[in-house]
């Protein structure tokens, strides 16, 4: 049933991830945060924090639609939007993303820039692509400085769609200065000692290294990187790839990369910048999904994602 209702793209099945992202907000907040708020009502919780759950899925609900636009523009899947679910499912899974507003904001314009990345191999207004996914990437920066790592998805991209181009490497310097003069004209000029103190410190704890990488992580990765590889074995044994989605397989495989980077360099102390991970890993176990050839198989892999940050929710609230 619930792999009919996902395997194509409907609009019903926006508004029933929406809805998905709001229990999911509503749990973290609703629930889990109850025993924070000196036993406070539900519903006076919920009023108080009304404007925490507005803000949150009135980012992800926009991201939700980003997503599913690069995919069908740049023909990475079929009909269907399981990526939708999983990316869904995985905010279900890390709810601490929904408190952290400026990884939210620095997500949505990574997939700005990423989106202007993957539409390179038309070949058709390439500079003016990688001037704006050199822009979106520094306005992410604005947000959270790691998100420059995404600059090394440049070579890459460059490399495989248009390697003998040496004019992209002058564009990625204009971009720098455009944003730069941005910043100083809007942002910086008035105050530009406050705006130094709270931006692009690059604060990270190498130390801290090994607490981030706990068990929940390593299933995560561990399973994203066991799905890698049958998507590229079953990639390697087909005569052509489908719909040309080889190379931005390749390119997802490297985001997802960078989105463990982040993580592993945040300051923070939750899993809210595992959010970067989210998209890739959600290609990929998409397209898990699409090769499996029997139902109940696609049954069994999405009602299984689908329970599991119920399960969670309730391991923690049996614990507390």
């Amino acid at each position: 049933m619930i792999s009919h209702i996902f395997s194509k793209t409907k609009p019903v099945n926006f508004l029933l991830l929406s809805f998905l992202l709001a229990v999911y907000i509503l749990s973290f907040e609703g629930f889990i945060g109850i025993g924070l708020q000196d036993n406070q009502g539900i519903g006076a919780y919920f009023m108080k924090n009304l404007g925490f759950f507005l803000k949150a899925l009135g980012i992800l609900v926009p991201v939700l639609f980003l997503i599913d636009f690069i995919l069908k523009r740049n023909k990475l899947v079929l009909t269907h939007s399981y990526t939708l679910f999983f990316f869904v499912v995985f905010c279900g899974f890390f709810s601490s993303i929904f408190t952290n507003t400026a990884v939210l904001l620095a997500h949505f314009f990574v997939l700005l820039g990423l989106r202007r990345l993957l539409s390179l191999k038309t070949k058709q207004r390439s500079r003016k692509k990688v001037f704006e996914a050199c822009l979106w990437f520094l306005v992410a920066s604005y947000f959270y400085d790691w998100t420059l790592l995404y600059f090394l998805l440049l070579p890459t991209v460059i490399f495989i769609y248009d390697k003998n181009n040496p004019r992209y490497w002058s564009l990625i310097l204009w971009a720098i200065l455009v944003y730069a003069a941005l910043l100083w004209g809007f942002v910086i000029r008035s105050n530009p000692e406050s705006f130094f103190k709270t931006h692009y410190l690059f604060n990270y704890q190498p130390q801290g290294f090994s607490a981030k990488i706990s068990p929940l992580i390593m299933v995560f990765y561990g399973s994203g990187a066991l799905v890698l590889l049958w998507n590229y074995s079953r990639k390697a044994s087909a005569k052509v790839a489908s719909l040309g989605r080889k190379n931005s397989l390749a390119i997802l495989t490297l985001t997802g990369f960078l989105g463990g980077l982040l993580y592993l360099f945040s300051p923070f102390d939750d899993y809210s910048a595992l959010l970067f991970g989210f998209f890739p890993m959600a290609f990929l176990w998409s397209n898990t999904t699409e090769l499996l050839p029997k139902i109940w198989q696609k049954e069994l892999l999405l009602w299984g994602f689908l329970s599991a940050p119920l399960w969670g929710l309730i391991a923690y609230l049996v614990q507390n």
